[in-house]
């Protein structure tokens, strides 16, 4: 999508959240999909997780003039499920997951995010040993594996998984390079891409003064794709790659790079259900989806206030 400065700034007032530019363009036509773009959640028991994830769809699916055909999940769905996260536990912020679900009238799709791989720790009969790794979460979330493409309403969609390398993440195997490539290369849609850690994304230079060193500043690893410019380059040459959408940062962006553009969403949870992260808000993402490749987005702050509040400023 194509967009001067001053629409940039005339559509900023059209937004729900307050401080954010939109790509919209307030077009009045009629997209051919509507997507709720939702991430780390983090459900889990004593964080009042419930009640806000409970409060975050009834938002979604509550509004007159605006209802989703799909959700898009980009990962960390549970609090953790990772390091010496029992089995027990595991099955206890699942559970969690599947009640906040299972009124949704419309399909989730999922990516994984780094607290969604198990490692195994204390299996139990619900929770085998069998699913440690990738498999516990990826069954969990309906997903057909760690990654994988579907299309619907004239648009194709690739859930990456940011995971393949784990316990590293961040970073595609060649085994993974290769499928997305390839899958790429067989569609003539307009193509979404979900991945958990952002594949380019502002969050990981603003995260507070964390990167600070000096005079310079230093990015970790796994805040956003090492192999950031090797999966652009993928995309340069797959003009009908649109728009990336990810999270792992709990605040909020879009980049434009080579006519891509990459909106982190922030996260559902805000700062771990304990307020707003750096200013960001409890929030989700509100796409439509053109038949021309087109798009609008727009971040929407759903009203949730922390019983407590240890979010991070200046």
């Amino acid at each position: 999508m194509n967009l001067n400065r001053r629409e940039l700034l005339a559509s900023a007032g059209a937004i729900a959240l307050p401080g954010f530019i939109s790509t919209s363009r307030g077009d009045t036509r009629k997209p051919v999909l509507r997507a709720a773009h939702i991430t780390d959640v983090h459900i889990t028991k004593g964080s009042e997780s419930p009640q806000g994830v409970a409060t975050m769809f009834a938002h979604i699916f509550g509004q007159k003039d605006w209802k989703p055909d799909l959700v898009l999940d980009t990962g960390d769905t549970v609090m953790a499920v990772n390091g010496n996260v029992s089995g027990a536990k595991a099955a206890e912020q699942i559970a969690f997951w599947k009640e906040a679900t299972k009124t949704c009238p419309v399909p989730i799709h999922a990516c994984l995010g780094n607290h969604d791989v198990w490692d195994g720790v204390e299996p139990t009969d619900a929770v085998p040993v069998e699913k440690k790794g990738f498999k516990l979460m990826t069954e969990v979330l309906g997903m057909p594996a760690p990654y994988y493409s579907f299309d619907r309403g004239g648009w194709h969609f690739v859930s990456l998984n940011s995971m393949c390398n784990w316990p590293k993440y961040a970073s595609l195997s060649p085994e993974h390079f290769d499928w997305l490539r390839a899958d790429l290369a067989k569609t003539k849609l307009p193509t979404v891409v979900l991945s958990h850690v952002p594949i380019l994304s502002v969050t990981s230079q603003t995260y507070g003064d964390i990167t600070r060193k000096g005079n310079d500043n230093l990015v970790p690893g796994n805040w956003h794709h090492a192999d950031c410019w090797a999966i652009s380059e993928v995309f340069r040459k797959n003009s009908r790659v649109k728009l990336c959408l990810s999270g792992h940062m709990h605040t909020c962006d879009r980049v434009e790079y080579r006519g891509v553009w990459y909106i982190c969403g922030g996260a559902a949870s805000g700062a771990w259900w304990n307020g707003s992260e750096y200013g960001f808000p409890p929030c989700y993402g509100r796409i439509d989806l053109f038949g021309d490749g087109s798009f609008s987005y727009d971040f929407v702050d759903y009203g949730w206030k922390a019983r407590k509040w240890s979010g991070k400023e200046l």
